[in-house]
């Protein structure tokens, strides 16, 4: 937990957001504290944490669940929009950006601001003002605006403060540039894939033991499920393809290497070199490291198949780690023996306008099979319809609200004996 009343003799340790699908806040909170920071706090959608700049990279380049790492430029409590320029105007923002550098806004309300303050952009523009009039009052030009490939990404959040006339409002600075979730061995669109910090987050809710249980996707789409959890496995940091390509081909694909703070910090930049050194060599040594492992996908779709082939190979992980099959997940028998984990993302209509009595009974004949054909494996169905697994006639041992998007789901567990 964040301590706010901690010795101000002390030089405070920055503040840092680091943002997750909703659901996974508290995965995503055991990653931060497992890179020794002991100063969090959850928030709807992410975690609020105090470390040290090049900790906060740490966590950006190695956490599974993390969307974005954002810093914390200012924090105050505004009871109208117009407090938001009066708070703004006060930052010195050509320390955090040069006037030759574009930046965005987004906005971002919790329920209750949203109901007083009725127009998120509206909120954008006036902090937008606030930054260029501060520009313009030191005889700078005012920086452009550039809503789709912006230098500097600016988050505003604003929070209800115990349901009172007041609300928290933060300004944070988007370390990451592109999602985080955006691994890199996705190129080809599939229909309604899972994002990747999603689906890593899914396997490790699945309690899978790596190295003595067998891992099986029944219905493996894209295949994300099973890269995700061939990465766990091999203890590989989901940033292991932008940090190959930052090392061998100096392409830089996170936003903080271009922000002022870093680039007038020698300290910060040797720390960071130092920790791209280790990750790149810690991804290189591992990626060959795999040894008597098989994961399993499984589809009906060979055009699923073929693509999740192609993300393999675009993921550079060992093809001879991965065994694909075409079958249908109604009839398919368990690869191996147990014990394992046998997880899948069937459709849920809403996603892909499927009709509802086919998926009951696509439900039913899937629980049916694993009944009969999957002893001693756990069984996981990700589904974006919970009513459906009404018609699996297997007792539930564990539901997990998660989301993917807007779209409430759950993860649903079943034990077979």
């Amino acid at each position: 937990m964040i301590d706010h009343k901690k010795n101000s003799s002390k030089k405070e340790l920055p503040t840092f957001f680091a943002s997750c699908p909703r659901g996974l806040e508290e995965l995503l909170e055991k990653e931060i504290c497992n890179q020794s920071i002991t100063d969090t706090y959850l928030k709807n959608g992410g975690v609020l944490f105090k470390s040290s700049y090049t900790k906060a990279l740490r966590v950006l380049l190695t956490s599974r669940i993390a969307s974005r790492v954002h810093e914390q430029i200012a924090q105050f409590t505004i009871q109208k929009e117009k407090d938001i320029y009066l708070q703004g105007i006060k930052i010195n923002w050509t320390k955090i950006f040069k006037v030759e550098q574009t930046f965005k806004i987004n906005t971002l309300l919790d329920r209750d601001s949203s109901d007083r303050f009725k127009n998120s952009l509206i909120l954008s523009q006036i902090l937008k003002d606030s930054i260029a009039d501060q520009f313009r009052s030191l005889k700078f030009e005012r920086p452009n605006v550039d809503t789709k490939k912006a230098d500097i990404s600016l988050l505003l959040r604003i929070e209800a403060v115990n349901h009172q006339d007041e609300f928290s409002t933060y300004i944070f600075l988007d370390l990451s540039g592109e999602p985080l979730s955006n691994r890199g061995y996705r190129k080809t669109r599939f229909e309604a894939p899972l994002r990747e910090n999603l689906a890593a987050g899914i396997v490790m809710h699945t309690d899978w033991q790596p190295e003595n249980e067998t891992f099986v996707d029944s219905m493996c789409g894209s295949g994300t499920l099973l890269i995700e959890a061939a990465l766990i496995k091999g203890d590989i940091p989901p940033s292991y393809l932008k940090i190959i390509n930052y090392t061998e081909k100096k392409i830089k694909p996170w936003a903080f290497l271009y922000h002022s703070k870093f680039l007038g910090d020698l300290r910060i930049q040797t720390e960071f070199k130092n920790l791209i050194h280790l990750l790149y060599t810690q991804s290189r040594n591992n990626l060959v490291k795999f040894k008597n492992t098989k994961l399993y996908g499984l589809d009906i779709d060979p055009r699923a198949l073929e693509i999740t082939r192609e993300n393999i190979l675009n993921s550079r992980l060992p093809e001879s780690l991965f065994e694909l099959k075409k079958i249908d997940a109604t009839m398919a028998l368990s690869p191996a023996d147990g014990p394992g984990v046998v997880v899948c993302n069937p459709p849920y209509g809403e996603r892909m306008n499927e009709d509802l009595e086919h998926l009951q009974t696509l439900y039913h004949e899937y629980g049916e099979n694993l009944k009969k054909n999957w002893k001693n494996y756990k069984a996981y169905i990700f589904t974006g319809i919970p009513e459906l697994r009404k018609n699996i006639s297997l007792q539930t041992s564990k539901r997990i609200q998660l989301y993917n998007g807007n779209i409430e789901c759950r993860l649903f567990r079943y034990n077979l004996f």
